[in-house]
């Protein structure tokens, strides 16, 4: 009986150790478990880190370039004045050069860019009834200007400020229809669509706004389109 008694607690103590064992083994898996979590926990941690300094990165570089697109195209405008008004001299100059009799004296002609400067400064300071007038001259005495198109733009502008939606959507429509391939395709068919929606052509809008979504998805133009659209749902 004694034989019996020892093996049994012989075997409940063999028991007991491996259990101890067992769970040693358990905890050191645990610990060395929690460990790798801990190191992959601070990986992403850095991870993420670096990619929001990419992103800040990134959001600087992109503003640095709208600011550069913008820089371009005030160039741009201003190159294409001298040309307008080069091309105005020159064509004063030979209509001289035909003529038969001697010209009368006339008062200096008012150039181009300096018709065009005085309607930009009506619209920048908010005087959008004399921009609008003078950007309909501009384009009157020369429809085929290197400016032309800003000066759509520009009236079309000065028309919606002035709260004439009609008239704003008229010069908007005007690039689409006369400058088929311009780079103001975005924004001329955003502000089009804009300058309809108080003459009560909401399916019309939201068809330009989702053709500047589907056209140029990568402009901030098709960022303020999905904003437009979902004020309209």
């Amino acid at each position: 009986m004694k034989n019996v008694t020892k093996l049994i607690f012989m075997a409940g103590s063999g028991f007991l150790l491996s259990g101890c064992i067992a769970s040693e083994r358990d905890m050191s898996t645990l610990k060395l478990q929690l460990k790798e979590l801990n190191t992959t926990i601070a990986q992403m941690q850095a991870n993420q880190a670096e990619l929001a300094s990419t992103m800040d990165e990134l959001n600087r570089s992109l503003s640095i370039s709208g600011e550069n697109l913008a820089q371009v195209d005030a160039q741009i405008v201003k190159l294409s004045a001298k040309l307008d008004d080069l091309t105005a001299s020159m064509q004063s100059g030979q209509a001289g050069v035909n003529s038969a009799a001697p010209a009368a004296p006339q008062a200096a002609a008012v150039l181009p860019s300096d018709l065009f400067a005085e309607a930009k400064t009506h619209l920048d300071k908010g005087a959008y009834d004399s921009a609008a007038m003078g950007f309909k001259l501009y384009i009157s005495k020369y429809p085929d200007s290197e400016n032309a198109e800003a000066a759509y733009m520009y009236m079309g502008d000065a028309y919606a400020g002035a709260g004439q939606s009609k008239q704003a959507a008229i010069a908007y429509a005007n690039i689409l229809q006369k400058f088929p391939q311009s780079k103001q395709t975005a924004a001329a068919r955003l502000k089009y669509a804009r300058s309809i929606l108080p003459l009560g052509k909401t399916d019309e809008a939201k068809r330009y706004f989702a053709s500047v979504v589907q056209d140029f998805a990568s402009s901030p133009e098709a960022k303020q389109a999905k904003a437009e659209l979902a004020k309209l749902k």
